[in-house]
């Protein structure tokens, strides 16, 4: 009887310490890379083809992996992830394409609102988004998918800790709004601008908004975070590969805060 007790007890108690992780997520290798060189009691996992990093980050248990680029393997990925680690909240980092008038690489967009912007249909007049739609076929009733308040909020005050690196010809500046995500690489001004006068988007990626989605079905908090490594015009794939990796640091810095200050 006491060795069932005591059974009971320790998986009680495996689960608890579980359900406590954070999950961190990038699309990329190099968005990854500065967490997992923090990473402490490092221990490496593998499900469903995929490989994931438990330990402690500043202070925090977490488990930490690739998505893949693109909706269908975000997609996949968070679930696989949401399904084994079952964590308490979900950070997403990276680059982005910036789309704000002002914005600059180096630049961060701190994910208020998620967006996906290339699910719709195509009639006569043109291509008009559709709102995301439920597991039981029904469609919600707005096109963005909003952020956990709290974790912005964090976000918000980790930015303000954080060095980052410059890229540009001034200090990175942070911005707070609406990421829009599509398959689509966007290296053209015109899509660009279209897409920050119709969304008010600061930001286009490939994945935030999957993640979002599977994150707002099974009830887990979220936010996503991205550090823009052009700015989505004629250069942007240019732009991309020279600054992929200190736009990726600088989202990956107040990953950093943000964990440290949950302490």
């Amino acid at each position: 009887m006491k060795s069932l007790s005591f059974l009971f007890l320790f998986l009680l108690f495996s689960l608890g310490a579980t359900a406590q992780r954070i999950a961190v997520l990038g699309a990329l290798d190099q968005e990854i890379a500065i967490l997992l060189d923090s990473l402490k009691e490092k221990k490496e996992v593998q499900y469903g083809g995929l490989t994931f990093y438990t330990g402690n980050l500043k202070g925090q248990e977490v488990v930490i992996g690739k998505s893949g680029v693109g909706k269908v393997n975000a997609a996949y990925s968070t679930a696989i992830l949401l399904d084994h680690f079952t964590p308490k909240q979900l950070i997403f980092t990276g680059v982005a394409g910036g789309l704000h008038p002002e914005s600059l690489p180096g630049d961060v967009v701190i994910g208020t609102k998620l967006i996906q912007t290339d699910f719709g249909q195509i009639d006569s007049v043109g291509f008009k988004i559709s709102p995301f739609r439920k597991l039981s076929g029904g469609r919600y009733d707005d096109l963005y998918i909003h952020s956990d308040p709290g974790l912005v909020q964090q976000a918000e005050a980790a930015a303000k800790r954080v060095t980052f690196i410059p890229i540009s010809n001034r200090a990175p500046r942070v911005f707070s709004g609406v990421i829009a995500t599509a398959d689509v690489f966007v290296s053209n001004q015109a899509t660009a601008e279209k897409l920050y006068t119709d969304y008010e988007a600061l930001a286009t990626e490939m994945e935030g908004a999957a993640v979002a989605h599977l994150c707002r079905t099974l009830g887990v908090p979220f936010i996503v975070l991205r550090s823009c490594s052009d700015n989505a015009n004629q250069v942007a794939r240019v732009s991309f590969n020279q600054f992929v990796r200190p736009a990726a640091i600088n989202s990956a810095g107040i990953v950093l805060q943000l964990l440290q200050a949950m302490n």
